[in-house]
């Protein structure tokens, strides 16, 4: 948890927070941790669109457009919280980062955003991202071994 109580500036991609939504008790403690100790600490979090895309895509599915209103003002209006708008600067580095790497789109756009928005630590559920991002990569597993 020190790797997250060090940061500045947390990136959070969408696994952990569909993870934490779903509650999915193998991993729930563990994000849910995460998340005390960044507000505890006042870090700055950072999300991008593509977060709030697809957790408000499952409560569609699920017919709930009252969960993704509120997704929507939780992702712009909660303190500590900001949603990194996408502009030209992440399409251009995320189009490198998916020509580089072979990375799917929305994957490009969520690692583009945490680079050009300085993250010095991400909270994600892709332990590959240590090969893309010069950042301190962290995942509900690696935290289980701390």
């Amino acid at each position: 948890m020190q790797r997250i109580e060090k940061a500045r500036l947390l990136f959070l991609d969408s696994g952990p927070i569909q993870k934490l939504l779903q509650a999915d008790m193998d991993i729930f403690p563990v994000i849910s941790k995460v998340l005390d100790v960044a507000y505890e600490k006042n870090l700055q979090m950072v999300v991008s669109p593509i977060t709030l895309h697809e957790i408000s895509y499952r409560a569609y599915e699920k017919d709930a457009s009252l969960l993704v209103r509120q997704y929507k003002e939780f992702f712009t209006r909660s303190l500590g919280v900001a949603l990194r708008e996408i502009d030209a600067e992440i399409a251009q580095v995320a189009a490198s980062f998916r020509n580089k790497y072979g990375l799917d789109l929305g994957e490009s756009f969520q690692i583009a955003t945490a680079f050009v928005s300085g993250a010095d630590a991400v909270f994600t559920l892709n332990e590959d991202w240590n090969d893309y991002l010069d950042a301190v990569i962290v995942t509900p597993s690696s935290l289980l071994l701390d």
